[in-house]
C-alpha cells in the first residue's frame, strides 16, 4: 500500500514569478555589490565575466557526473579567480545569502500547491521533498517563505549530499529517513530524466508533472499530469487499488 509521497520542488511545488535570466542577472548585482562594499573593488561586468563562466562549469561538470557542486564552492572559486583574500566561512555563508536574495521572492507556490499538500496530509501519506539545489539553506528557504516547510518530514538535497537526481543514492537517503520501501511510495516531479528516471531505477511509482511540451526522454512514468490537482487524485487511485497490507517497518 502506498504510504509515503516524494516531491521535487521547483517546477513541481513553486515556479519562478519572471525569466530565469531576469533572476539571475538580479543575483549577480546583489553578490556584486555586497562583495564590493566588502573591499573586491572590481567592475560589474570582470566579476560577472568570471562567475559566469564559473557557474557554467561547475553545472556542467554537476550534469554530467551527476554530483552537486555547491555554491559555497562557486563564489570561493571565483574570489580567488579575483584574488579576494581573506575568506572565511561565515563570510561565503553571508555571501550565498546575498546571491539568493533576489531569487528568493521570485519563487512562488503554484495555486494547487497547498490544497494538495494538505490534502495528501489528511490521507495519511508521509511526504518528503528531494531537490537538485546548490544550497540546502536555500531550499529550506523558499520552503519557509512559501509557508510548506511544515508538511515535510524529510527533506533531502543535492547540496547536502553531494550527489544529484536521477542517482539512487539520494532517493535511497529520503526513503531511509522516512522509513517506507520503495514499493510504498511515490515520487512527483516536472523532470522525466532526474525525477521520473531515478524513482523507478530505485523502484518507486513516478508521476510526471508535464506543463510544458518536454522532449524524448529514456524514462517512462507511471502516470503523466499536468497539475498538482491531478496528481493527487492519481495518488489516491493508486492507493484505493491496492491492498492494505501491514509494513514490516
Amino acid at each position: 500500500m502506498l504510504r509515503a509521497v516524494l516531491i521535487d520542488l521547483g517546477d513541481t511545488l513553486v515556479h519562478l514569478d519572471r525569466p530565469w535570466n531576469d533572476v539571475f542577472g538580479a543575483n549577480l548585482t546583489s553578490l556584486h555589490s555586497y562583495l564590493n562594499d566588502q573591499g573586491l573593488n572590481r567592475d560589474f561586468e570582470t566579476f560577472a565575466k568570471v562567475f559566469v563562466s564559473e557557474f557554467q562549469r561547475t553545472s556542467a561538470t554537476a550534469n554530467f557526473y551527476k554530483i552537486e557542486i555547491p555554491m559555497q564552492d562557486i563564489i570561493s572559486k571565483v574570489l580567488r579567480k579575483l584574488k579576494f583574500n581573506g575568506l572565511s566561512e561565515d563570510f561565503v555563508r553571508r555571501a550565498i545569502v546575498e546571491f539568493y536574495t533576489p531569487e528568493l521572492g521570485a519563487w512562488q507556490r503554484f495555486p494547487d500547491t497547498l490544497a494538495t499538500l494538505e490534502a495528501l496530509k489528511d490521507h495519511g501519506f508521509e511526504l518528503g521533498l528531494v531537490s537538485n539545489a546548490k544550497s540546502d539553506w536555500f531550499v529550506h528557504s523558499i520552503l519557509e517563505k512559501n509557508e510548506l516547510q511544515g508538511f515535510f518530514r524529510v527533506v533531502v538535497t543535492s547540496a547536502e549530499l553531494g550527489i544529484r537526481k536521477p542517482r539512487v543514492e539520494i532517493f535511497d537517503r529520503a526513503l531511509k529517513l522516512l522509513g517506507t520501501k520503495p514499493a510504498e511510495s511515490a515520487f512527483l516531479g516536472d523532470s522525466a530524466d532526474a525525477d521520473v528516471l531515478g524513482a523507478r531505477i530505485v523502484g518507486m511509482r513516478s508521476i510526471h508533472i508535464r506543463r510544458r511540451p518536454s522532449m524524448n526522454t529514456l524514462a517512462h512514468p507511471d502516470a503523466t499530469v499536468t497539475n498538482l490537482s491531478e496528481a493527487l487524485r492519481q495518488i489516491i487511485e493508486w492507493r484505493a487499488a491496492q491492498p492494505d497490507v501491514p509494513s514490516t517497518h
